[in-house]
């Protein structure tokens, strides 16, 4: 019932176009839940995924006869990335404060009636910061259907550290910076 209002909250912040050119507004407490909750798993279900499916497919190109992850695969992201570094923090932060008991019964709905979901985003922000950053050029492999990392160490990391990756060292830094700004203002203190 919430959906309404903590869309047009949103909306403010992000721009009325851009929450509705990224969000998928249904359910919108409960898929933001699932997706920070998810971040660190090795796969996400992306049915339940709050943002819209990122524009284009991964961009690879061939080099020395591997396939490897292109240099522009990062531009599908930048609309995201650029309305995230649009957003204020601390309006942003003022909101999830607002709402912090919808998404706290969100979180115990997933199966964690003890749990706080504010220590689990700051885990996974934590998580998030802690993905390698490999020197380009990154090589792909396609065993099958999609596009995987050659390197075993960075094909068995979690989703969401493999996303930090695809942003592309541009884009990446941004969201380190949001990413940080964010877990200030959540807990008080900087990122270990």
């Amino acid at each position: 019932d919430s959906d309404g209002e903590f869309i047009d909250a949103l909306s403010t912040l992000l721009g009325g176009a851009n929450a509705q050119r990224l969000l998928v507004p249904e359910h919108l407490i409960r898929r933001l839940v699932v997706a920070v909750d998810n971040l660190p798993r090795e796969r996400v279900g992306l049915r339940e995924w709050p943002v819209k499916t990122t524009p284009g497919s991964l961009v690879v190109v061939e080099q020395d006869g591997d396939t490897v992850l292109a240099d522009d695969n990062g531009a599908r992201y930048t609309l995201a990335v650029t309305v995230l570094k649009a957003v204020d923090v601390d309006a942003l932060v003022r909101l999830y404060r607002h709402y912090y008991p919808l998404f706290q019964a969100a979180y115990r709905e997933q199966g964690y009636p003890q749990g706080h979901f504010n220590d689990r985003l700051v885990q996974v922000i934590d998580h998030l910061l802690a993905a390698p950053a490999p020197a380009a050029p990154i090589r792909l492999q396609r065993p099958k259907y999609f596009y995987e990392f050659a390197d075993p160490a960075l094909e068995a990391l979690s989703f969401g550290q493999k996303l930090m990756i695809r942003f592309g060292p541009a884009n990446r830094a941004v969201v380190e910076d949001w990413l940080r700004a964010l877990r200030r203002r959540v807990t008080g203190a900087a990122a270990p």
